[in-house]
């Protein structure tokens, strides 16, 4: 079986963990009979083609840069035709893509179609849903993701004072006229704030309620070409169906960690946590606020000098401005240490160090990999009500759930299991072998067989259908 695994980028460019866990993916399928081409977009006038940990890539050129919105890239964006040629000379079994974006959009995944060949397309973060790209309607509570022009412009800053009439009429602006009033925008957003803030009261319901209508379109485009639309939390499925989307196009992937992991599950020695010790908090992840490092250091710096506690925090650069407001927020507390950034490598000797593990989302997550790597090392995940996490969490057996955004709440949480160790020894021992990489890997083979299965019958269907109206 040959596929074709299409991605907005890949290495050895900076890139998140959709690259990562895909190039740790595609040697597991390669050893069940899958072979991978990876497909990935640059910002280049032209091709180029190289071999990275042994799989072949393409980088297709993309010039000049598509405008961001609308987030599916309806229209092939300047260099297009390099991709289709290369993609109608590989005679692909699977075109399977992992972003939703104008740089690997619905042109590509069309065109994979169009070419005959099975397609698939994960959701693997919310911005093909959500114009906030959070799911959390007004900021503040998790939404059920249905697409309405009215109470998503709304939820994204469009002034309530403008009627929803109103707003259904702007919705039906032509995407010309917004991709303008959406660039103006973006240009004057960096103005002194009278003038961004004017700016932005005038041309957002000029952009908004468009792009809007647009993600919900996007949506009905990728079920018309996409022979299965992958999930890796049951939250994603629910907001796809209630979108329209049929249950039948859906396919639960859920992730998987390498085999090491499972292996460091085994070999994991409980050991009693000493009297007066500190309660290791471990953080791994993004300088970013969606991933909510301000609000476990907000509790820590909230606790009292009589709870034992230690926040250990490995970012990832992302956010710069970010990180110089949580560091100046930490001050000199001596509770809470900010650590080097990891090397994949050194991901499992942090996790040992640690005794609690903190996912402190404020989004929703399609399926965060770092609880399973926690849980691998028998390290309970204190982790945000949200999403994937509160899929992958069980409150009170392996871990706790805590309202996102409540301080005294995660206060509470970090209190609680630094005071009584035997807590924590519960959760610890409540924690379960985890899911390795091998079965989500073979759990992708069915998913493209099913796809090949399901078109191997509508083939058979066609040439039937075509004998019985040969005349006689």
């Amino acid at each position: 079986m040959k596929t074709i695994q299409a991605v907005a980028r890949y290495f050895p460019e900076s890139c998140g963990g959709i690259h990562i866990h895909l190039s740790e993916i595609l040697p597991v399928l390669e050893a069940m009979g899958v072979e991978s081409k990876i497909a990935a977009s640059q910002d280049d006038p032209k091709e180029n083609f190289y071999t990275y940990n042994g799989v072949e890539v393409y980088r297709y050129p993309v010039s000049p840069t598509p405008k961001p919105e609308p987030n599916h890239g309806p229209s092939p964006h300047g260099g297009f035709e390099h991709f289709a040629r290369w993609l109608k000379a590989q005679k692909a079994d699977i075109y399977h893509q992992h972003q939703w974006t104008p740089k690997c959009g619905l042109p590509h995944l069309r065109l994979a179609k169009e070419l005959g060949m099975g397609t698939a397309v994960s959701v693997r973060l919310p911005q093909p849903i959500c114009q906030r790209q959070t799911l959390m309607l007004d900021g503040k509570e998790a939404c059920d993701g249905k697409i309405e022009p009215v109470r998503c412009s709304y939820c994204c800053g469009v002034s309530r004072s403008i009627p929803p009439s109103v707003i259904e009429t702007l919705s039906r602006i032509p995407m010309p006229a917004s991709q303008i009033a959406g660039g103006l925008m973006r240009r004057l957003s960096k103005t002194p704030a009278p003038i961004s803030k004017t700016a932005d009261a005038l041309l957002s319901p000029l952009t908004t309620p468009a792009y809007v209508a647009a993600r919900l379109e996007g949506l009905q485009e990728m079920a018309k070409f996409a022979d299965r639309i992958v999930v890796m939390s049951e939250w994603v499925g629910k907001a796809l169906t209630i979108n329209g989307i049929p249950k039948e196009k859906l396919f639960l992937l859920r992730h998987g960690i390498a085999e090491s992991f499972a292996e460091a599950y085994k070999q994991t020695v409980l050991q009693p946590k000493k009297p007066g010790e500190p309660l290791r908090v471990g953080f791994l992840g993004r300088w970013d606020q969606t991933k909510g490092i301000h609000i476990i250091v907000e509790a820590v710096k909230s606790l009292p000098p009589n709870v034992p506690i230690e926040l250990i925090i490995h970012g990832v650069a992302s956010n710069e401005e970010y990180r110089e407001q949580v560091l100046s927020r930490i001050g000199d507390d001596p509770r809470i240490r900010v650590a080097k950034q990891l090397k994949r490598s050194e991901l499992g000797s942090a996790l040992s160090g640690f005794d609690v593990l903190t996912v402190p989302s404020q989004w929703l997550e399609t399926g965060p990999v770092v609880v399973l790597e926690g849980h691998a090392y028998r390290v309970p995940v204190v982790g945000s009500n949200l999403g994937g996490i509160a899929e992958k969490v069980k409150h009170g057996v392996d871990g706790l759930l805590v309202p996102a955004s409540d301080v005294k709440a995660w206060a509470d949480a970090f209190a609680k299991l630094a005071l009584e160790p035997d807590f924590l020894d519960k959760l610890r021992q409540g924690i379960q072998p985890v899911r390795t990489i091998s079965m989500e890997a073979a759990d992708s083979v069915t998913l493209y067989k099913s796809i090949l299965a399901e078109q191997s019958e509508s083939a058979a269907y066609e040439l039937s259908a075509s004998l019985q109206l040969q005349p006689l």
